[in-house]
């Protein structure tokens, strides 16, 4: 499977890469599959009415990839997620 990824700084450049690795990640999706995917497997990913992360971003797009019908080709795009300075 192949993740789309963007930065922060070059918004908007999608890379695909072979794997993201387990670290925070800001997802970019559709809210009503990113809500959907909360209320099913809420350990995937938080929601806080604006912004989405994960730190499970491989199983993310499989439990997504996975979904019967018309979800079943979506992929979201993933931006690593800044740290918080102190």
């Amino acid at each position: 499977m192949r993740y789309l990824t963007t930065t922060y700084e070059n918004f908007g450049v999608i890379v695909e890469v072979d794997s993201l690795g387990e670290r925070a990640y800001e997802v970019i999706g559709d809210i009503d599959i990113i809500s959907f995917i909360q209320r099913q497997k809420p350990h995937l990913v938080s929601f806080d009415g604006e912004r989405a992360y994960t730190e499970h971003p491989e199983e993310l797009a499989k439990f997504t990839h996975n979904i019967k019908g018309s979800y079943k080709n979506y992929r979201f795009i993933f931006i690593p997620a800044r740290e918080v300075e102190a």
